[in-house]
C-alpha cells in the first residue's frame, strides 16, 4: 500500500508499506478522505517537539471497514462508513482514574507520536471506530477537529450569551 511519510521538516516522500496486520480486536479500514491538521503542519515544518522523524501524519479520519477480526463485536460491518478517536490512554495513570482519558500521561496520538492514518489502510482497536453511515465522507473527516472545539466549548463553559473568538 502506499503511504505519505515526513522524513524530515519539509521532506515528505511517498512509501510502499505492507498492508496492516490486524489484531484480535482490531478493523482495518480503507482511508477515503483524511484532513490535515495544524499538528501534521507543524510536524511537516519541523515545528512539533512532539514527533520524531520519520513518520506518517493524520489522523481527521473518514474511512470503510473492509476487514473485521475475530472478537470485534456485532454492530460493525463490512463497508461501514467510519471515523476513528486517534488517542490511547492506559486506564491507569492519574489522568486516566479521574475520566480525563485526553490527558493519559501514555498517550500516542496518531500521526504524532505514532504512524497515522496518511496511508490506503489503517488498522484500528474497535473500540476507537466510530460508525457514521449518514453523514458525508467530508463530515465524517470532521469529526475529530470539531469534537476538539466541542470538548474546549464545554470545559469553558461556553454558552450563547458569550462572545468567543
Amino acid at each position: 500500500m502506499k503511504a505519505a511519510r515526513i522524513i524530515e521538516p519539509y521532506k515528505v516522500e511517498i512509501i510502499d508499506l505492507p498492508e496492516p496486520q490486524i489484531g484480535p480486536e482490531d478493523v482495518l479500514i480503507k482511508v477515503k478522505l483524511l484532513g490535515l491538521c495544524g499538528s501534521d503542519l507543524a510536524t511537516y515544518r519541523g515545528l512539533n517537539p512532539m514527533v520524531s522523524y520519520p513518520r506518517i501524519p493524520g489522523h481527521e479520519v473518514c474511512g470503510e471497514i473492509v476487514k473485521l477480526a475475530s472478537n470485534v463485536p456485532a454492530g460493525f460491518g463490512i463497508g461501514d462508513k467510519v471515523t476513528i478517536s486517534p488517542y490511547t490512554a492506559c486506564g491507569s495513570c492519574f489522568a486516566c482514574r479521574t475520566g480525563r482519558h485526553n490527558c493519559c500521561r501514555y498517550n500516542q496520538t496518531m500521526g504524532v507520536q505514532r504512524d497515522g492514518a496518511a496511508a490506503e489502510y489503517v488498522a484500528v482497536p474497535y473500540r476507537k471506530v466510530f460508525k457514521s453511515n449518514d453523514l458525508t465522507d467530508e463530515q465524517v473527516a470532521l469529526i475529530e477537529p470539531l469534537s476538539v472545539g466541542w470538548h474546549a466549548a464545554k470545559r469553558g463553559q461556553v454558552c450563547e450569551q458569550d462572545v468567543v473568538v
